[in-house]
């Protein structure tokens, strides 16, 4: 029958009656044989009396450190906190009202992809600028790709070598075309994405306070009147057909919130559209082109490239005043004709 194993205090124990009585009266007194006690108390040596770790002389106190970390529920906390103020922050854009002052007619111009560099078609992009600072009434919305904003790792990385602008030159490029109109709304897409610090930065230089938003956003546009309009843009909505550049836009309409309104960029073609749908209502669609002029992904893709001088900026002219569905919006290829006609419409 094997010995039961003696844990430290009981093996120092007994080397310490063995070291006052003597092996033999020690072992007598516990009721084991001298042998066992001697195993015993070589046992104790090699583990604990002879280890410099074990002995009492080498033994020492420490202060009690407090944790550099916060407490673990007290993360939970913050975290909790945290979420909920940005559930709270995403579900007030959710149809958020933008509350027009008059009932005066009003128009709201997508401006497509601006891709602000050596593709842009900056001639076209600064008449466009101007009619919109010109016209009353005449509100743009961004609705994304402001820069080619090329990624800093990566395959796309080598296209910066084929582009004479640098990266803080696009950022400038940015700052001065968020100065230069009246936005009601900025969207963010893809290509700001692709290295994340042009959003943060256009969001720290935003000294106007502009709307700024990721990918989507959805809205009411309010006048005094009661008429409502809403609004699903989008820099592109799910879906892609290459007989219907606006199916990504139909989808949405068939098969996601209700609005009037479905506009997207994105693909660099202009597309407009109306119609009425099976519960009767009418819906208005539309896709951007945007100012990317001389594209070569276009060119080898064998994607479609328009060289007209219009559709960069898409323009729809709402009347709260006008009672009938179908003409309350106009939507306008042309942003000249858009302007032309706003201004007519205010005025007379």
């Amino acid at each position: 029958m094997s010995e039961q194993k003696l844990t430290k205090q009981e093996l120092e124990e007994r080397y310490k009656l063995s070291k006052a009585l003597g092996i033999k009266q020690a072992a007598a007194e516990i009721g084991i044989s001298t042998r066992q006690l001697r195993r015993t108390v070589a046992q104790y040596k090699v583990d604990y009396k002879n280890n410099p770790l074990q002995a009492e002389e080498y033994k020492f106190e420490l202060p009690v450190f407090p944790d550099e970390n916060e407490p673990i529920d007290t993360v939970v906390d913050q975290l909790e906190n945290a979420f909920n103020q940005k559930l709270k922050a995403k579900n007030a854009k959710r149809w958020f009202p933008v509350k027009i002052p008059s009932n005066d007619p009003i128009g709201i111009a997508i401006v497509g992809d601006p891709h602000l560099g050596v593709h842009c078609n900056f001639s076209l992009l600064k008449r466009d600028v101007g009619i919109l600072n010109q016209t009353e009434g005449l509100f743009g919305v961004m609705i994304g790709d402001v820069a080619n904003n090329w990624p800093s790792v990566g395959r796309l990385l080598q296209l910066y070598a084929d582009e004479d602008i640098s990266r803080p030159t696009e950022r400038r490029l940015a700052k001065w075309f968020m100065e230069k109109v009246n936005w009601l709304i900025w969207i963010h897409g893809n290509h700001e994405r692709m290295n994340s610090e042009l959003m943060t930065y256009l969001e720290a230089v935003n000294a106007n306070r502009i709307l700024m938003e990721n990918w989507r956003v959805k809205f009411r546009i309010e006048f005094p009147n009661g008429s409502e309009v809403r609004c699903d843009f989008a820099h592109n909505h799910k879906g892609t057909s290459k007989y219907n550049p606006l199916m990504g836009q139909m989808n949405a309409a068939l098969f996601e919130e209700d609005a009037d309104l479905y506009v997207a960029g994105h693909h660099h073609r202009w597309a407009m559209s109306n119609f009425e749908l099976d519960d009767s209502r009418i819906v208005h669609f539309g896709r951007a082109r945007g100012y990317k002029w001389l594209d070569d992904f276009a060119l080898v893709n064998q994607f479609h490239e328009s060289r007209l001088q219009s559709g960069a900026t898409i323009t729809f002219i709402i009347d709260p005043l006008d009672l009938n569905p179908v003409t309350r919006i106009k939507g306008f290829v042309d942003l000249a004709e858009a302007a032309e006609f706003l201004t007519w419409k205010r005025n007379r």
